[in-house]
């Protein structure tokens, strides 16, 4: 009866342990991106159990010399539906500002046609959403890696310049520090 009563009472601390360690914020950045010249990085916050708030920035640019930019900061809310905010599967939808800048194609095939482009930029709101898994690693679950994709649909009048792109796919690989 005494064994009995000690395995009954044993699990209670270590998942009471686990409950003090759980990390309340996580700040992480793609490792990769800085080699391109390009940057993602975000700061979460649980709120519940089950939610989380975060915000992020990201600088990518693509083509010869950096022909398309694409700029955004965005605030998202993330639903963890196992009720473990943080880690495991999560769900997200954002909104945010984003800012695409591109060089469009000039034809300079002409004898005294000057062969000079202005770079144009447009910016406006943007709506995205996003699916990921996140695990947090380590004795005390301070290393995070997040794994996910989605879309962002950018609300940018294309009349002023055929080269904005309205939808753009997403892709998400962070790595960073959870603590509370």
């Amino acid at each position: 009866m005494v064994l009995a009563l000690g395995c009954a009472v044993l699990p209670a601390p270590h998942a009471a342990l686990h409950a003090q360690v759980s990390p309340t914020y996580v700040v992480a950045i793609n490792p990769f991106l800085p080699l391109l010249d390009s940057f993602q990085g975000e700061f979460e916050k649980k709120l519940r159990a089950n939610l989380s708030v975060a915000v992020s920035a990201s600088y990518l640019g693509f083509g010869d010399g950096d022909s398309k930019r694409y700029t955004n900061a965005d605030v998202k809310l993330r639903l963890y539906p196992a009720e473990r905010a943080l880690e495991g599967f999560a769900i997200a939808a954002g909104l945010g500002a984003g800012r695409q800048s591109t060089v469009p194609y000039v034809d300079c095939t002409g004898v005294n046609t000057p062969c000079r482009s202005a770079r144009v930029s447009r910016t406006g709101p943007a709506f995205s959403m996003e699916m990921q898994y996140q695990w947090l690693l380590g004795k005390r679950q301070n290393t995070a890696v997040s794994v996910g994709g989605g879309a962002k649909r950018y609300f940018i009048s294309e009349t002023a310049n055929s080269d904005i792109t309205e939808f753009m796919p997403t892709l998400r690989l962070t790595v960073g520090y959870a603590f509370r």
